[in-house]
């Protein structure tokens, strides 16, 4: 797995059969010199690639929510546990 840019950590993070992502993530921030944070902004504006705060993968902006800062799957799990009480 060759990533040279952010266009490639992008399709590369938000790629299902990836199972580490999040180390993916971390990494190219640390050899890059970025802090995640930025990393995480830059991907999300140019790339279309938003982290999930809850399950830590990577979505584009169909299935991401920007109000909870979750994937729509995260979302609706969260909805059902409350309809449960």
């Amino acid at each position: 797995m060759d990533i040279d840019t952010l266009e490639d950590l992008a399709k590369e993070l938000k790629n299902d059969e990836n199972e580490n992502v999040l180390a993916l993530f971390e990494e190219y921030a640390k050899t890059n010199n970025m802090k995640e944070e930025e990393l995480e902004q830059i991907l999300s504006k140019k790339y279309d690639c938003f982290k999930c705060e809850s399950c830590n993968k990577f979505y584009c902006y169909d299935e991401y929510s920007y109000f909870d800062e979750e994937c729509i799957y995260c979302c609706d799990t969260d909805a059902e546990e409350e309809e449960e009480y």
